[in-house]
């Protein structure tokens, strides 16, 4: 079998997982299995190729190179070993805005570099038997309720969850206990700034029954760095809970980060996932949310804003498996300059999910001659009592509108940016939380000044 890893990789690559395991050696003997075969998986696997379907568009080859660095670390790891970062360092090389989301508000983890960084994280008092922890507390706490939910969600269906599970470096844990109603949401944020070097942050969240809560995942590179984010999301939604989960991403314009983030629901539960990407060389993000039991509502909304050479990449799958739930997908993108943008829906409605409904839209504008989309919503349908639509639509500014807006004494640029906000606002409209909206449209205002900087007609 061509895995496309070469010897010197091979060699390489098994030398940093052996210095892991020995980093790693008090670690329950449960989880040094787990990385054992995730390695072994990834040996077996080797990286994606544009031979296969769900890579043709994405050639993983200029983000393979990077070394494993300084920066990997089992979760045993020092909490405080985010070595030379400070403050100052930060507001330097990251947008305050994007790290420091939520003002202060709410409970917040930081990683800096794989590690754990207590210094920029904030607490608010923990109200009863709610836990954010660092994965290493968490494993050093509670080892079988992390050993229950690690790996089952997300198994080692490609290298870079097979490498996450491997290497992962100190992640976050989060466990909203039964009835409990968290008020303000949950910051997890990962900063990568080392210049050549991958990190593997893993995120585990548990909601358990009739539970209720927001959680915002925050991944930046640092600017004018190059450096893979590996990252991976295992969640669980248990009975009757509401999870409202947010995914924020900015690689720097040279940098990658990879996600793959799986959710599994129970009966009467209702996941909403926001997922916006701002910037990166090469951005992939796999999403894929399984409806396990009856009733199930999931809502997926994505945004991704690409210019320059960014190269941004969504698989999204969502599987009915049982009868009478319910899911909405809205993805829209805007592509300026020479990027280019992949959007792969799937649904999947399994023989015995009859009564699904099931909708998926998928809405690009492109700014400029040279930026490309490929779309590819898909339903794949085995039951026959249900109702499901997708559409894909690719197109520019409308013109009538910008001259309208024109003749009303609105100057180019400004015009420009009004349509472009107009059309992104659906992917703002439904997060509930009204200071994280602000926050986010303030954002994604930035973001589109800079793609009407260089788009707007003249």
């Amino acid at each position: 079998m061509n895995t496309g890893l070469t010897a010197d990789v091979r060699t390489a690559y098994t030398a940093g997982f052996t210095k892991a395991l020995a980093r790693g050696a008090e670690l329950p003997s449960w989880l040094l299995g787990v990385r054992k075969n995730a390695f072994d998986a990834f040996l077996t696997q080797g990286w994606p190729t544009t031979k296969q379907e769900n890579w043709r568009f994405t050639d993983v080859g200029p983000m393979t190179g990077l070394g494993l660095g300084t920066a990997v670390q089992s979760p045993s790891g020092d909490p405080g070993d985010a070595r030379g970062a400070s403050p100052n360092d930060i507001e330097k090389r990251f947008d305050p805005s994007l790290v420091n989301l939520g003002g202060g508000r709410g409970h917040r983890l930081v990683f800096v570099d794989g590690h754990y960084h207590p210094t920029f994280s904030a607490w608010e008092p923990l109200p009863g038997a709610l836990l954010v922890l660092p994965l290493s507390s968490a494993l050093a706490r509670d080892a079988e309720m992390v050993h229950g939910l690690l790996g089952h969600h997300l198994p080692n269906q490609n290298a870079f969850v097979s490498l996450n599970t491997a290497f992962m470096n100190d992640g976050a844990f989060v466990h909203i206990p039964a009835g409990f109603s968290a008020e303000l949401p949950i910051y997890l944020v990962f900063l990568s700034s080392g210049e050549g070097t991958t990190i593997f942050p893993r995120t585990v969240v548990l909601a358990d029954q009739g539970s209720r809560a927001t959680i915002v995942e925050v991944h930046l590179g640092a600017d004018g760095s190059t450096n893979l984010a590996n990252a991976a999301t295992e969640i669980l939604v248990g009975r009757g809970a509401r999870l409202s989960y947010y995914s924020v991403q900015r690689a720097s314009p040279l940098g990658f980060q990879v996600a793959n983030v799986a959710v599994t629901q129970k009966a009467d539960s209702t996941f909403s996932s926001h997922n916006f990407f701002l910037d990166g060389r090469i951005v992939r993000n796999d999403l894929y949310a399984t409806l396990d039991e009856e009733r199930c509502t999931c809502n997926l909304d994505g945004l991704y804003l690409a210019g320059g050479n960014s190269h941004i990449d969504n698989h999204t799958t969502i599987d009915h498996r049982m009868p009478q739930s319910t899911s909405r997908e809205v993805y829209k993108g805007v592509i300026d300059d020479r990027a280019r943008a992949v959007f792969n829906g799937r649904i999947i409605v399994r023989p015995g999910a009859q009564q699904t409904d099931a909708r998926q839209t998928n809405r690009n504008l492109l700014l400029a001659d040279g930026a490309v989309v490929h779309t590819k919503p898909h339903l794949e349908i085995f039951a026959n009592d249900v109702k499901c639509g997708h559409g894909a639509s690719i197109g520019r500014l409308d013109e009538d509108a910008l001259f309208y807006l024109r003749s009303r004494g609105i100057g180019v640029k400004e015009a420009y940016q009004l349509l472009i906000r107009a059309f992104v606002q659906e992917g703002i409209e439904h997060v509930e939380f009204e200071p994280l909206r602000a926050e986010l449209e303030q954002i994604l205002a930035k973001r589109i000044d800079t793609l009407s900087a260089t788009g707007a007609p003249k």
